[in-house]
């Protein structure tokens, strides 16, 4: 693929997929990179509204079905999204600190912000508990959204596994062994995700990433990438997954996937950044991966081959990405219809050919009336002959020749 412009799209990118970028000044957009110009951008906030603290911190679906996005800011609001209308249905602010954590949990919003505190948004009272300071990011179990894993900075924001109906600790990690000076292994938990229901990942900007099974006695990752090279300092700065691979993006060297089964090494090196990654996500299938950058790129790369797919220059630095299939928020817009109305189009649908068929035997109005005037001609000239009935006359023309034969 060619670099030459701005702008640019593989033409073996086809997917009906839908991106949604979240910026450093608070703009909120969406892009189809399917349509005619894949590059238009669509501000789905109104930007006369934005004031230098409307950072968007955190972006997360607020549903399995993709149709809701709940999006946090720096001055602690929260908005809910539809992407189905593509309007905001609400907006409040929830904690005092920066928002670095959102998902839904039983219809209630829960929200993780900076400081520490965690709040279930729900009626008539919110729950407020704390998790520990320096919080960095907080996340909920895609399988069991009640949940919650959290991860930040200093030795007692190691990862910790919490259930939300008791607000208690389920796990949490310890660090690695010391180094050959006795000296505790610093810990900065940038990113966190969920593998699965048991398996939880971490990514830091001290150049780890690591995994941990949740279900066993070890406290210690099972699993870790640490890198030793002197000219390759890694610092990682988001995470994402899907099935056995977790996808991390860097500060310097664009973005790497790794396998969980064997972490020693990566598998894959994404190019074509010169900033640092912001955010990272894993399309439905797997086979693709979109990445914001501070270069105020958007970009996918295919998740296997590591080939450059799209790339869209968005005006502001993006700070966190989305993408949904959208296939399938239009196949959903149709359910939501009345039933009574799709039964009368698939019968309209299915009844199309049967009066096609009817109608072309049919005579048409024209050749009807002109036949009708021409026999009411004949009558009137008193040598109609009726032609529907075969050739023959009718009973009142052999009354007519009896009478005149006697």
């Amino acid at each position: 693929m060619k670099f030459a412009s701005i702008n640019a799209k593989c033409p073996t990118y086809n997917e009906q997929q839908v991106i949604y970028v979240g910026a450093h000044t608070g703009s909120f957009k969406r892009i189809h990179v399917f349509d005619d110009n894949p590059y238009e951008q669509k501000n789905l906030q109104p930007i006369e509204t934005l004031t230098k603290t409307s950072k968007v911190t955190c972006m997360e679906f607020g549903n399995a079905e993709q149709t809701e996005i709940l999006v946090g800011r720096t001055n602690h609001f929260v908005k809910v999204f539809n992407t189905i209308d593509e309007e905001s249905t609400s907006n409040f602010e929830a904690g005092k600190d920066e928002v670095v954590g959102l998902g839904r949990c039983d219809e209630c919003i829960v929200v993780g912000s900076a400081n520490g505190i965690v709040q279930i948004v729900k009626y008539p009272t919110p729950v407020e508990f704390s998790v520990g300071e320096n919080l960095a990011r907080m996340r909920l179990c895609p399988q069991d959204s009640k949940r919650m894993v959290t991860g930040g900075k200093l030795l007692k924001q190691i990862i910790k596994l919490w259930d939300l109906e008791t607000q208690a600790v389920l796990f949490s990690a310890k660090n690695v062994r010391k180094d050959m000076l006795e000296l505790e292994q610093p810990v900065w938990e940038n990113d966190v995700v969920f593998v699965d229901r048991n398996l939880i990942a971490s990514c830091s900007r001290h150049g780890y990433v690591r995994l941990y099974d949740t279900r066993g006695p070890q406290k210690r990752p099972i699993q870790g990438y640490t890198s030793n090279d002197p000219d390759d300092q890694l610092s990682f700065s988001c995470l994402a997954s899907h099935g056995d691979y977790l996808y991390a993006g860097t500060t310097t060297f664009g973005a790497r996937a790794f396998d969980i089964r064997k972490m020693k090494n990566h598998i894959h090196v994404y190019k074509g950044f010169t900033g640092t990654v912001s955010s990272i996500r894993v399309d439905p299938t797997g086979n693709h991966l979109v990445t914001g950058c501070l270069d105020r790129y958007v970009r996918v790369h295919h998740a296997h081959r590591t080939a450059l797919e799209y790339r869209c220059y968005v005006k502001s630095k993006p700070t966190q990405v989305l993408i949904a299939d959208y296939k399938e928020r239009k196949v959903l817009a149709k359910n939501s219809t009345d039933d009574d109305e799709v039964e009368v189009v698939q019968e309209a649908a299915g009844s199309d050919a049967e009066y096609d068929e009817l109608f072309s035997k049919m005579q048409t109005v024209n050749e009807r009336s002109a036949g009708t005037n021409k026999r009411k001609a004949d009558e009137e000239n008193g040598s109609a002959k009726v032609v529907a009935n075969g050739g023959k006359t009718s009973l009142s023309q052999k009354k007519k020749k009896i009478a005149k034969n006697k």
